[in-house]
């Protein structure tokens, strides 16, 4: 499952340490993270991470950024384009 991480950063630097060390590391086994950005003055990052559970990846972020951040975290709904074209013309 895709989740999306919403990150109210409080400490930019240790959130930037923090995430270049756990990206650096190996992640754990069915954790991924396609994607991840920050606002122009990083107090906001967003991150997509595909996991087991929300709880998987809250787990992972937690450990690796959550002193940093104020994170919440939401199960996202992915439509396969190729698998249904009407309805995601009907979504745009």
């Amino acid at each position: 499952m895709f989740v999306i991480v919403i990150h109210r950063i409080h400490d930019r630097a240790g959130f930037r340490a923090a995430d270049a060390q756990a990206l650096a590391a190996r992640l754990p086994d069915g954790v991924t993270f396609p994607a991840h950005t920050t606002s122009a003055d990083q107090r906001l990052g967003i991150s997509l991470c595909e996991g087991e559970s929300v709880t998987a990846v809250r787990d992972v972020v937690e450990g690796a950024i959550g002193q940093f951040a104020d994170s919440e975290y939401y199960e996202m709904s992915v439509v396969d384009l190729g698998a249904d074209r009407d309805h995601a013309q009907r979504c745009l």
